[in-house]
């Protein structure tokens, strides 16, 4: 280890070695660098870049999220809170491309209902409000406010064009629920019928 080297390093990047000792026990990334660095006394230009971004992201400023357009999200919040109280502990919808679930209520966002498509979180439905994330697009943000605004018809094309349940997600061979769009007992759970 070339100590004088790693001290001109810190001297000459003093907020980018901060930020790799601070992230290091939880970032690979960071303790792989670091490592680099102690082990070389200094990092190329391409990591040394790669820190700076890191950098500069960690230290800009995070922006509120902020509410979509304006949409009635009330249906969906009621038709949760219905599914809790018939007893569903962790009751999920799966409407259009999205799947709604509840926030782990030992979280930050206890109560908000999260909104995902193929494991990508998109957003939040939280004190009447959509909150969407950086990674839904305009047009994924749309369709998410089209299947708030009516869920339980939403609930039922799901069904109709994938003969499965939206909520437990199994085939709909009853009659009666193929003809509901949605199993009859997760349709009532959900204050559906």
């Amino acid at each position: 280890m070339n100590v004088q080297r790693i001290s001109q390093f810190i001297e000459a990047n003093p907020a980018e070695y901060q930020w790799l000792v601070a992230k290091s026990p939880s970032f690979s990334f960071a303790s792989s660098v670091l490592s680099a660095l102690h082990r070389y006394g200094n990092l190329t230009p391409n990591q040394l870049a790669a820190i700076q971004r890191c950098v500069a992201k960690d230290s800009a400023p995070r922006p509120e999220p902020v509410p979509s357009a304006q949409v009635d999200v009330s249906p969906i919040e009621v038709a949760f809170g219905k599914a809790k109280d018939s007893g569903l502990g962790y009751p999920k919808l799966r409407l259009g491309a999205f799947v709604f679930s509840p926030a782990p209520v030992t979280g930050k966002n206890a109560g908000s209902i999260y909104v995902k498509s193929e494991g990508v979180y998109l957003g939040k439905v939280t004190g009447g409000k959509l909150f969407t994330s950086r990674d839904a697009s305009p047009e994924s943000a749309s369709q998410i406010s089209e299947v708030l605004a009516d869920p339980r018809n939403a609930a039922i094309a799901y069904g109709k064009t994938f003969g499965r349940c939206s909520v437990c997600n199994r085939d709909l061979s009853d009659p009666e629920s193929v003809a509901l769009g949605m199993g009859a007992i997760c349709a009532k759970r959900f204050g559906w019928v």
